[in-house]
């Protein structure tokens, strides 16, 4: 397992002189402000709160992302087999962040690339589509940033110690128990939690047990914040996610079999350990905002044979980023610059400088950008612009260099009081980097020696309407992505090769209303994508790439009891039936359509709304027997589905006492 990894010295270096700024910069407010500038281009954008996720009792990324019409996990009920998708593109696409560490590389496709306890959220935001010049190098599909809860965030008013304790039980199949602990003393304030979820193998719609569907995940949170002034802020945090079953070789892929490549339950361990040193400046005279970040993550990957034999992979990713905001007069101005390298490498290699070469790969990327908002009465335009060069060293010594200007650009317009308008254009650059790092094992995929580096274009008019308590935004867009790099089989190439396989386009749309009566609150989404490479749908095979999935529905409705500290809930989601050609077949299927209703309720019984919490939830209140659309559905040489069914009716009963 790896080890807690340590600061690096020169993390010190560069953020102390700045976190010790000048008292004369500073200003008397009364806490550290946010600044915010709009994202240089037009998409659909959302954050969900965490008060949202304890009251659907939230476990896995599936449950974190069931309210949005545009983003579908496949996978089934075991969270190490979780994909996440956003309008069809698949995660190894975006940029995902937490607490400002990248996690974006591959350890094994038949995997997660990130576990993570959803209850330690404080929130998450969501920005779809070929992203902003600020989220960084490589976003070519959009980008998602988790930020974790810290004391300040538990603490009541006035408070300076506290704790809560959580407990849950699910009748399908298992149970999860958290505590947490946080302070805040002078200008000091500090976090500890720990969690862990045990689950047996659950059963699916029709009451069939699934096997090798059993998980431990154990998740630890260490947060230190200090306010340096009223205006300064440093805090650091570690963060450790395990994940730890039996299960098949291919984790998402349980129905595969095949005589010569095996696919047995074996142990499996995925952990993540990830340490962040955030520093946060507002109003500090030569600058409105200044917000820095140094990062090392490592992603160890176990997997042990039945013939005893173990192996896996690492992937270590060390970072750094600066970003100074500047006010002028109504316009605000954003630069900033983004470091990042990513090392891989397989765990005790099968043939060391065999076909599968050194085993090790290395990879960085050094970006800069700027990115402003106009205001003109009515009128708004943003604009930003970011250069990355990247530089690749691969497990047969070959050399890459990719490097390129990515601009983007939009306009709203505020076209009424209730109604604006909106519309934009950006791209992004994402240069030849690492292979998934179980390529450097027994995989025998080489690189081409002309991959050319992959580039996304996104073209996206929205609007948004308000109206009281009534508001109506959509959108629609058409993604390109060209030079899609993957694997493929290849003449004089033993075991295959990986380059660029062509041009992936999406065309789609999303429309969400919303209604909010005092109390009641009422809402309805709709959004679908026709997701294509080289003229022909995605199928389940484009891995690293994507998948299709049917129109897609979310109902949802809340309602809070006034003076009784109840809160009751409803989630529909209904995908409609899709016809697609599956991997390794020449005609036709249809991906069944299926409705999926979760309900919760909420009580806080006592006079300290916040002390008690208990919440009853039903996931799958009709135990309805189905396959994500986004899970590795039918194969044609298998002539079957292979993935994981979706777990029948769950209730969760769960009691969390603050204190």
């Amino acid at each position: 397992m790896p080890q807690t990894p340590p600061f690096p010295a020169r993390a010190l270096a560069v953020l102390l002189p700045l976190c010790l700024a000048s008292p004369v910069w500073a200003q008397e407010v009364a806490q550290l402000e946010t600044v915010k500038v709009s994202a240089s281009t037009p998409t659909q954008d959302d954050t969900l709160l965490r008060s949202e996720l304890l009251d659907r009792q939230a476990q896995d990324l599936k449950s974190v992302f069931a309210s949005d019409s545009e983003i579908s996990v496949g996978g089934g009920g075991n969270p190490i087999a979780q994909k996440m998708y956003i309008r069809g593109m698949e995660e190894s696409l975006l940029n995902l962040s937490v607490d400002g560490a990248q996690i974006n590389s591959k350890v094994y496709h038949h995997q997660t690339a990130l576990i993570l306890d959803p209850q330690l959220i404080k929130q998450v935001e969501v920005e779809k589509g070929t992203a902003s010049a600020s989220s960084g190098p490589g976003a070519l599909g959009g980008a998602i940033r988790y930020e974790t809860v810290s004391a300040p965030d538990l603490l009541r008013p006035g408070q300076n110690l506290g704790a809560t304790l959580t407990g849950s039980v699910f009748s399908n199949e298992g149970g999860r128990s958290s505590g947490s602990v946080y302070a805040s003393f002078g200008d000091v304030d500090a976090l500890l939690s720990a969690s862990q979820m045990k689950t047996r193998d659950y059963q699916d719609g029709n009451g069939n047990t699934v096997a090798n569907s059993a998980t431990e995940q154990r998740n630890y949170l260490a947060k230190l914040g200090v306010k340096l002034s009223e205006q300064q802020r440093l805090s650091a945090s570690f963060q450790r996610s395990s994940d730890e079953g039996v299960r098949t070789t291919r984790a998402n892929m349980v129905g595969f079999m095949h005589p010569v490549l095996p696919n047995d339950p074996i142990p499996q361990s995925l952990t993540r350990d990830t340490a962040t040193l955030n520093y946060k400046g507002r109003q500090l005279g030569w600058a409105d905002g200044l917000d820095a970040t140094l990062y090392r993550s490592e992603v160890e990957s176990e997997r042990t044979s039945k013939k005893n034999r173990s192996w896996g992979e690492t992937l270590i990713t060390s970072g750094a980023d600066v970003m100074l905001q500047h006010g002028i007069g109504e316009h605000v101005l954003k630069t900033g610059l983004n470091w990042r390298e990513e090392k891989s490498a397989a765990n005790r290699i099968a043939n060391p400088f065999g076909l599968t070469g050194s085993g090790r790969e290395n990879m960085s990327v050094l970006g800069g950008f700027a990115e402003g908002e106009l205001h003109f009465n009515s009128v708004t335009v943003t604009g930003g612009l970011r250069y990355d060069d990247y530089h690749y060293t691969d497990n047969h010594q070959q050399q890459f260099g990719s490097a390129g200007v990515s601009p983007s650009t939009g306009v709203r317009w505020q076209a009424t009081d209730n109604l604006q308008l909106r519309a934009g254009y950006a791209q992004a650059l994402r240069g030849v980097g690492l292979k998934e790092a179980f390529m450097l094992d027994i995989a025998q995929w080489k690189n081409l020696p002309d991959i050319k580096a992959e580039k996304a274009h996104n073209t996206e008019l929205g609007f948004q309407y308000q109206q009281g308590g009534f508001s109506l935004n959509g959108n629609v867009y058409r993604q390109i992505i060209d030079n899609f790099i993957t694997t493929f089989s290849c003449p004089n190439y033993a075991g295959g090769c990986r380059g660029n396989t062509g041009q992936a386009t999406i065309d789609g749309y999303e429309l969400g209303a919303n209604y909010r009566w005092g109390a009641l609150n009422v809402g309805l989404s709709v959004a679908d994508n026709r997701p294509q490479l080289n003229g022909r749908k995605f199928n389940d095979g484009d891995l690293g790439l994507g998948t299709s999935t049917g129109r897609t529905w979310v109902s949802k409705v809340g309602y809070a009891l006034p003076g009784h500290g109840v809160e009751l809930g409803w989630l529909g989601r209904y995908v409609e039936a899709l016809s697609y050609q599956p991997i390794g077949s020449k005609t036709e299927r249809t991906k069944a359509g299926y409705g999926v209703h979760d309900v919760f309720v909420s009580w806080r019984p006592l006079e300290k709304k916040d002390s008690l919490r208990l919440n009853l939830t039903v996931k799958n209140l009709f135990d309805r027997q189905y396959y994500d659309q986004a899970t590795y559905a039918w194969n044609g040489w298998q002539g079957k589905v292979l993935g994981y069914p979706e777990p029948g009716r769950d209730v969760r009963l769960e009691a969390s006492w603050q204190f």
